[in-house]
Formats: C-alpha cells, sequence, structure tokens
C-alpha cells in the first residue's frame, strides 16, 4: 500500500534526505495507520507523524523494528515526548509574541534546499525524488521551517544570558580533553553570485513556443498531453503539469493572481514569472484552495548570456583587488537573497563538508583574503573570498578557547533548558490519546 503523502510524511522525507542522501525510502517504510495521537492547547500530532519520526531514526541507528521491538517502542516514546515538547515550545513562543521575519524563514529554507540538492547529487534528481518542483518542496516546506525557527528563536531568547566562568571551561577542559575529537579545518567566506537571465531573444521565442501550443489547445488537445511533451518544470511534467491543490499565498504573486482568477476549466493567458512563461489551467476550486496545471516553457540562456554575467564579476573582482569593498559589492549586486542582510558572507565551514563540491574545490586552493576567478555552479556564477582560516589539529586551551567555551556554554544552556522545559510541561494542556503500545 502506497504512503500517504502528507506534510508529516514530506518533513520525515526531507529528514532522512539530509541524513542518508536520496536512497529508497518508501520502500522501507511501514504502512502508517493516522489518526490524532495527542492534543497539544489547540494543535495535535498524528500517530504517522510519530511512527514515520521514529522509522527514520531507526534507520540512523542501524535498528530494526522487528528484530528489536522493546527498543523499538522506546524510542517511539522518546518521539511523542520530543514532538509534544516542540509543540509546547511554540506554543509558548507564539503566547509570548516571538516573531520570526520572512527573509529568516526564506534563508533557512535556502540552506535546507541546497543540502537536499547536495545529498540527491541535483536539482533534477531531489526533484524527480519528490516528484515536484524546487520552487513546490519550497512551498510544502516552508511551514514546517518557521516552526523550527520558532522553537529555536525562543530557546536563544531564554537562554541568551546564561554564561561560563573560565573556571568551568578549565574544569571541562581537564575532564573531556581525551575525548573531545580533532579540530577539522575551518574555513569563513563569502561571495557574490550573479545568475544568468536569458536574452530577448530567448524569451521571444518561448513565448512563441506557448503561443503555438496555445492554439493547439483551441484546437481540443489535451492540456496534460502537452504539458508532457512541452513542459519545463521537471516536478509536474511527469504528471501532465499538475501540481495538485494549492492554497492561496503559496504561489508567487504573478501565477497566484492569474490562477485565482480562472473559471472551472479556463485556461490563462500566459504568465510571466521568475521562472519564466506559464499556461495555466483551473481544475477545480475548493474554498481557498485551487487545483491547477500548468504548462511552462523557462527561456534558454546562450553562450552569450554566461559571458556576460562572467564579464561583470571579473570587473568586480578587478575592483575588489583595486581596493573596492567586497561587502558593499555583494551588498549591491549579489543576487543571493540573504547578501542585503550578511553582506555575502557565508559563515563557517569545515572545508570537507561544504556542500557545493565546486566551493570546495576553490576554497581548498586560495589563502586568506584571496578572491576567486568567476565560477559556476548551479546556483550561478560566483566569486568568492576566503576571509580567514582555522587550521585543524589536537584541540587545546590555548589554540580553541573559543570553540571549549561554545562547547561549555552549551552544554549549561542544555542544562538549563531541560529544567525550564520541565516545568513549561506543566503549564500547558496535553491529551495523550495512544500511548506508544498502539502506535
Amino acid at each position: 500500500m502506497p504512503v500517504k503523502i502528507t506534510r508529516a510524511w514530506f518533513s520525515s522525507l526531507v529528514f532522512a534526505l539530509l541524513l542518508i542522501g536520496s536512497g529508497s525510502l518508501i520502500a522501507q517504510q511501514q504502512q502508517i495507520v493516522d489518526g490524532i495521537a495527542v492534543v497539544v492547547e489547540d494543535d495535535y500530532i498524528l500517530q504517522s507523524e510519530i511512527q514515520q519520526y521514529a522509522q527514520m531514526q531507526a534507520m540512523q541507528m542501524g535498528l530494526n523494528p522487528y528484530d528489536n521491538p522493546r527498543q523499538y517502542q522506546q524510542l517511539q516514546e522518546q518521539v511523542m515526548q520530543s514532538l509534544i515538547d516542540q509543540k509546547i515550545i511554540q506554543a509558548k513562543a507564539e503566547e509570548d509574541s516571538i516573531i520570526i521575519k520572512e527573509h529568516e524563514i526564506d534563508q533557512m529554507l535556502q540552506q535546507q534546499i541546497d543540502n537536499m540538492i547536495a545529498q540527491a547529487g541535483s536539482e533534477q534528481a531531489l526533484e524527480e525524488a519528490l516528484g515536484m518542483s524546487i520552487k513546490n518542496i519550497k512551498d510544502e516546506y516552508r511551514e514546517d521551517v518557521r516552526k523550527r525557527l520558532l522553537v529555536e528563536r525562543y530557546q536563544a531568547t531564554k537562554f541568551a544570558d546564561v554564561s561560563v566562568s573560565r573556571k568551568e571551561v578549565e574544569q571541562f577542559y581537564k575532564t573531556y580533553k581525551d575525548s573531545i575529537p580533532d579540530m577539522p579545518k575551518r574555513v569563513n567566506i563569502s561571495h557574490i553570485v550573479l545568475k544568468v537571465k536569458p536574452n530577448q531573444s530567448a524569451d521571444s521565442a518561448a513565448v512563441d513556443t506557448l503561443r503555438m501550443i496555445r492554439r493547439q489547445l483551441e484546437s481540443g488537445a489535451n492540456f496534460g498531453d502537452l504539458a508532457r511533451k512541452y513542459s519545463t518544470d521537471p516536478g509536474s511534467r511527469g504528471r501532465g503539469g499538475d501540481l495538485g491543490f494549492v492554497a492561496r499565498g503559496s504561489l508567487v504573486p504573478e501565477f497566484e493572481e492569474a490562477a485565482f482568477a480562472l473559471e472551472q476549466g479556463e485556461i490563462s493567458d500566459i504568465v510571466k514569472t521568475e521562472f519564466g512563461y506559464h499556461l495555466i489551467k483551473l481544475q477545480e476550486r475548493r474554498g481557498e484552495k485551487i487545483h491547477v496545471k500548468h504548462i511552462l516553457i523557462s527561456p534558454s540562456a546562450t553562450d552569450a548570456d554566461n559571458q556576460a554575467v562572467v564579464n561583470r564579476l571579473n570587473e568586480m573582482r578587478t575592483n575588489i583587488l583595486a581596493g573596492a569593498s567586497f561587502d558593499s559589492l555583494a551588498k549591491q549586486y549579489s543576487e543571493d537573497t540573504a547578501a542585503e542582510i550578511n553582506s555575502g558572507n557565508l559563515g563557517w565551514f569545515e572545508l570537507p563538508k561544504l556542500q557545493i563540491p565546486k566551493f570546495r574545490e576553490v576554497v581548498d586552493t586560495m589563502e586568506v583574503g584571496d578572491i576567486s576567478k568567476p565560477f559556476q555552479t548551479e546556483y550561478g556564477w560566483h566569486i568568492v573570498k576566503l576571509n580567514d582560516v582555522k587550521p585543524g589539529g589536537k584541540v587545546t586551551l590555548e589554540k580553541n578557547w573559543v570553540e571549549i567555551e561554545q562547547m561549555v556554554l552549551r552544554q549549561k544552556q542544555q542544562q538549563e533548558y531541560q529544567k525550564w522545559l520541565g516545568n513549561l510541561r506543566d503549564q500547558f494542556y496535553v491529551d495523550m490519546k495512544v500511548n506508544s503500545q498502539n502506535l
């Protein structure tokens, strides 16, 4: 029996892709029995959520539920309590009006998508694995990211004043120095990214193609057949352009405005979005949700379009080497959505764990202060600045005071968090509809 693709299932699949790659997950899933397992205030946890997250963790642990039923039951209990705690913290954060801004969601969402693409091998592989476009993956996962940020923000706010003394750091190191793993080489990098935009002739060709398709539709051709033949959306092409039911607010504005204005069975005029040009057909309307199909034609960039972007980045690189501010140019020109906030700084990474292979390859050849030549990834053309390097090796107080201090701080914050959470559990309504034996 196939697994129903619910939001909980999708979140579990995302988690699995992040941790174990794009292997055949569905084949490893047990049959899901759904129903409300726990009510937390005005929210609830489904039995399927607990089962799915437990299955993910069991796979990571190499635990076979059939060979170790008692251990698997304990794992389900731990997962159920973890999900209850998450709901309680969400309720408390919303009660205390913790605000998460849209650009913060965008930034974390993009990081998660980047990780998933790296695990799957390419954007196309990820879209084929999930049966939807990158844009639709973002739409599906956005609310999960918002909730996670809400929990993290509340935890950070609640325990921001926790501090550690020099004596605590020294004692921690003395106790654990033999078990602290060696520190890998880490790099701090910034980048400027520009995306290649097709020229006007490519735009015109895409529009002409959709006009030809529309004439065929007016002559009685099947929308789904033409979508399978012509659409450049890999996530929906195999399903005849079918996007399923979508809620208002989940689509890019231009697409949504055109789609919601249609009558049932009607096909739109040509609609332009950031993804290209669309024909949209409204299949069915249910309140604030609509069932739509679309045919997407994305204009193709030429070699000349690519070269124009490379030339722009080379000009920026020359200006930076002559004394211009990398941060200022990143903030002004980079098409990374977070650049206005972080000026292109991507933060610290363990070099071997840089998810994008080309970044690893380029950064590994650089010295601190170097600006790379332009290079291409699936996200566009980049230039990178190597801001700083922390060499790896054995951890010592002298070399790694800051890192050890952070370990102690996280340990202390976790201890305080557990005390606080224990008190918080008594303040919110929790109704257990099932126990772990009934999952």
